[in-house]
């Protein structure tokens, strides 16, 4: 009869010496599992622990894990590591948040049309974490689970279907439109939600209903919010901080909404690929920027950046556009024949007052940019977006109007 044995980290072991032993003939085996239950392809002596490959010689992951579940636990912050690098008393069962995983895995695949689906797959691993929770006492971290127990895997399971309705409810009333469209998406999301949760755990749950910037808590007649930051659980300020934008969305269009598109400039006339490039924001009814920030001089040339690359000073041009101070201008500019674009809906009256302040906000490529400007913009307006880079924030807009919601992750405000 042949056995598996392994040391902590997961290297193999001579089941009857206890010995390190290189390989194990999985032939003889019964199973391909080993590990905690994952599968282990001899061949490259690594355990596919599902979301990421794990080496249990250096007990290290290949690739860091995206997701910090418990940042106020320094061991955490190591995201290659396994289990708090403590998997005496923590097992990892399925490495990742799957759903979002393979949902992002299958976008290439898709032609981006699995993004659509992020917003329901977010909410089905938000509900895999609460059932999880509800099966452990409350508790959010999920390497202190107990995954012996029915009852956690019956959980799960449940939760999981509980986030998908409540995902896909959700996203329905958000993305048909109407009064306050985001902050209504909310409320259907938590209402299925908080209702689901309450079947599964017999009745033993609060209803609660989110509103965004807070939540209403039906059994006791209480509120709960951004207002009590310092009393809130992490996870419960994020999805308050999440809900909060939305409001602020769907106010900014209840004022002014205005179409407008997203230009990102991403090559020169001649062809060639602008790596530094330019991004700006045009009304589309009248053709007027409202924001395109840059500078107001003529110092970085006739031709743009690129003819201050190279020459007799190799790399001067960069320097001169990340450390140059210059004045700076909302109205540079957008060579919109060259770029990428994406559609946005903003308020026009937001981004009359953010111009006017940028008039006297001079220029600097490394910090005040086009990028920093238009991205406070759209943060104005409730718009989560990454502004680091105008590819990078081009990128965030495209994926935020393919589906992928932000303001679902409002539901992490709910604590059962």
């Amino acid at each position: 009869m042949l056995f598996y044995d392994f040391e902590v980290s997961g290297k193999s072991e001579n089941p009857y010496f206890w010995t390190l032993s290189t390989t194990l003939i999985r032939g003889e085996l019964f199973t391909t599992k080993g590990y905690t239950g994952h599968e282990m392809p001899d061949a490259f002596e690594v355990i596919n622990m599902n979301g990421r490959i794990y080496d249990p010689v250096i007990a290290r992951f290949f690739s860091p894990d995206p997701y910090v579940q418990a940042p106020q636990n320094p061991q955490n912050l190591n995201r290659y590591s396994y289990c708090l690098n403590n998997p005496l008393v923590y097992t990892d069962p399925s490495g990742e948040l799957i759903f979002t995983l393979s949902t992002l895995i299958a976008a290439p695949f898709t032609g981006g049309g699995s993004l659509g689906l992020l917003p329901t797959a977010i909410a089905a691993d938000i509900g895999m974490l609460q059932g999880g929770a509800l099966a452990n006492g409350g508790e959010m971290n999920p390497f202190k689970w107990d995954y012996t127990s029915g009852k956690t895997w019956g959980y799960m399971a449940g939760g999981t279907a509980v986030g998908l309705a409540s995902g896909y409810v959700g996203g329905l009333v958000a993305q048909g439109g109407g009064f306050m469209a985001n902050t209504m998406g909310i409320m259907a999301a938590s209402h299925v939600n908080s209702v689901g949760m309450g079947i599964l755990s017999g009745g033993q749950t609060d209803y609660t209903l989110n509103v965004g910037i807070g939540s209403y808590n039906g059994s006791n007649n209480t509120w709960g919010g951004i207002w009590n930051w310092s009393e809130n659980s992490t996870l419960e300020n994020i999805g308050y901080s999440f809900g909060a934008l939305a409001n602020l969305n769907d106010i900014n269009n209840l004022i002014n909404q205005t179409n407008a598109t997203l230009y990102t400039q991403e090559r020169y006339e001649d062809g060639s690929k602008d790596v530094i490039s330019h991004i700006g924001i045009v009304d589309d009814a009248t053709g007027d920027k409202l924001m395109s920030f840059g500078p107001n001089d003529n110092k970085i040339g006739g031709g743009g950046f690129k003819d201050q690359i190279g020459g007799a000073k190799p790399l001067g041009g960069y320097k001169k556009f990340g450390l140059a101070i210059r004045k700076g201008t909302p109205d540079y500019p957008v060579p919109t024949s060259l770029s990428k674009s994406t559609s946005l809906v903003v308020n026009k009256h937001l981004f009359n007052g953010l111009r006017g302040v940028s008039k006297f906000v001079p220029f600097q490529g490394a910090t005040t940019n086009c990028v920093n400007m238009s991205s406070i913009g759209l943060w104005l307006n409730g718009i989560p977006n990454i502004g680091i880079h105008p590819y990078l924030l081009h990128y965030s807009i495209a994926a935020y109007n393919s589906g992928f919601n932000p303001y679902m992750l409002s539901t992490l405000s709910t604590n059962y």
